[in-house]
């Protein structure tokens, strides 16, 4: 079109025809509804990235999708376990609100996700989208798939919270043995997990290229089991000895230390864990590319996010093996502190939203509105949700959210170390209550995002308001906590 315009004689009337044309474009432009790439992953904590200070993990694909959208630099899950927070997401609810699905007794529906609650999938779809799930659900069991929740192409998408392999056949367990009842699929020996959903993803775009559309990658990775390509996990160990690391196994390893009643590991040094990170890394590149082929890149928003911390704490007792640091962050997986609930999360919409490095703080409730915000799509009447639209931060308006309230009314004491407790932050502030004993703890994030230090003695005043917000919060749960 550029060459063909050149060519135009730039007479009075040919400019008033041309600046018309180009408004008629820009006005077409403007009414088209961007695609949607959401992009899952499991277990990924805040700092599983090199841009995000890892020394050790390779992720030019991730780093480069910091580079040129937004990056939030305080993003939270909205629970610090696989199940809720993705509830969470996908509902638009903080996961206490309806009593933490996956703790409560499902005497109301026999899945995680009642067929009732709407997704954003459903709105999308209402709203002349194609929508399309492939990889880990765990939302629902038969009857209760991505497919009857609004995204019409669901694909290996089953209640299963991890598979057994990643390597096919997906459901015989190369480690030891697995609960896990995966469902059976098509593939070919030795095919690795992550490679099959992403070319599951490359075919939904294909095929979905001429109209709106609105994809969720959710990848297995890098949840346990711990597997990966053998030719990237000796790359990996290679990469340590350079570094003059020691070869973790994420069992018996030196840096894991004992902290109160629980284990942490305080290195990345996972070769097998790392090769899992660059896999998801290399699949963001391969959709990325995809995109641009088809020329989509421009129109299409692209989340990139994580259920929750990385895998980093375990019961002291208990030999389970851990797989990422999540230092500076306080413990990991199945925590209120920091290293639980904190997540990667980056938007990139190129042309549309500029760079930037954001401290506007989000939860995994809020990609819901925002999502809707940025489609053009209306919250129907009398459906109540959590979430809070951060698409103000991605235009460069700062705002301040309203207090982060988390709940967990069940610990794994004897797995990842936890026990009951309840949090919430308000702005630089936050409190962590546990149930079983009642003691309190406070911490100035802006100061010590490490939480080493408890204010409670010396910040009686903030102590005792934000307790008092925390159980007005408490009060409009689902059902009673839980205190063991």
């Amino acid at each position: 079109m550029t060459s063909a315009l050149s060519s135009v004689t730039k007479s009075p009337i040919h400019m008033r025809s041309l600046i018309l044309l180009a408004t008629l474009c820009s006005t077409l432009a403007a009414a088209q509804k961007p695609n949607i790439l959401f992009v899952l992953i499991d277990d990924m904590g805040a700092v599983d990235y090199a841009a995000a200070g890892s020394k050790l993990y390779d992720t030019p694909h991730i780093d480069q999708l910091a580079k040129e959208g937004v990056t939030f630099n305080h993003a939270y899950s909205s629970h610090p376990r696989c199940l809720p927070s993705r509830y969470s997401i996908f509902s638009g609810r903080i996961p206490g609100r309806d009593g933490v699905p996956g703790f409560q007794d499902r005497k109301a529906s026999k899945h995680a996700l009642p067929l009732e609650r709407v997704t954003w999938g459903e709105i999308l779809r209402d709203n002349g989208y194609s929508t399309g799930y492939i990889g880990k659900w765990h939302l629902g069991k038969d009857g209760g798939e991505p497919d009857k929740q609004g995204f019409t192409d669901s694909r290996i998408a089953n209640a299963a919270g991890a598979p057994p392999s990643y390597f096919y056949p997906y459901h015989v367990a190369r480690q030891g043995s697995s609960k896990e009842q995966f469902m059976l699929i098509d593939g070919e020996k030795d095919e690795y997990l992550t490679d099959r959903l992403t070319a599951e993803a490359l075919d939904f775009i294909d095929k979905n290229k001429d109209q709106p559309f609105a994809l969720v990658l959710a990848h297995y990775a890098v949840h346990t089991p711990i597997e990966a390509p053998e030719a990237e996990t000796k790359a990996y160990k290679k990469k340590l000895k350079s570094m003059n690391l020691p070869i973790g196994t994420g069992r018996k390893d030196q840096d894991i230390v004992t902290v109160g009643n629980g284990s942490t590991k305080t290195l990345q040094n996972h070769p097998t864990y790392a090769a899992m990170v660059t896999s998801v890394d290399a699949s963001l590149g391969q959709l990325r590319s995809k995109l641009a082929e088809l020329k989509l890149d421009q129109n299409t928003l692209i989340i990139f996010t994580s259920d929750h911390g990385g895998l980093s704490t375990r019961s002291k007792d208990n030999n389970r093996e851990l797989a990422t640091s999540n230092l500076p962050f306080r413990c990991g997986k199945g925590w209120l502190y920091e290293g639980g609930i904190r997540v990667p999360h980056i938007v990139s919409w190129p042309g549309t939203i500029q760079p930037a490095n954001s401290n506007t703080q989000t939860l995994g409730a809020d990609h819901y509105p925002t999502i809707l915000e940025l489609t053009g799509c209306k919250l129907p009447e009398n459906l109540a949700i959590d979430g809070i639209s951060y698409a103000p931060a991605l235009r460069g308006i700062s705002t301040t959210r309203p207090p982060l309230f988390f709940h967990s009314p069940l610990g794994r004491p004897t797995q990842t170390g936890d026990h009951p407790a309840s949090a919430i932050i308000q702005n630089q502030w936050k409190l962590f209550e546990h149930h079983i004993s009642g003691k309190l703890e406070l911490y100035d994030l802006s100061k010590d995002p490490g939480e080493t230090t408890n204010l409670a003695a010396q910040e009686p005043e903030k102590l005792q308001s934000l307790h008092a917000l925390l159980k007005a919060n408490k009060a409009t749960l689902g059902t009673k906590q839980r205190s063991h």
